[in-house]
């Protein structure tokens, strides 16, 4: 079994259907954004979205705006 970083257990999606961080393409992103919005461990999960390209809704923010953050890391 794959051993997960210790924030994940305090991340709010851990008591929350996982299916909202991964809607169908053109699907709301939202309503994940809004749980992301108050979780305790939120910086930590976008960190990591941000360094494995993770896909659905990461601290908060989409594949494509985690994208446009890495181009522009990348041309800071």
């Amino acid at each position: 079994m794959k051993h997960l970083p210790d924030w994940r257990a305090s991340a709010v999606c851990a008591q929350t259907d996982m299916e909202i961080f991964f809607p169908e393409k053109g699907g709301q992103t939202a309503p994940a954004k809004r749980l992301c919005a108050g979780c305790p461990v939120r910086d930590e999960c976008l960190a990591a979205a941000l360094e494995h390209r993770e896909l659905g809704v990461w601290g908060g923010t989409t594949e494509a705006e985690r994208a446009r953050m890495r181009r522009a890391k990348a041309a800071a």
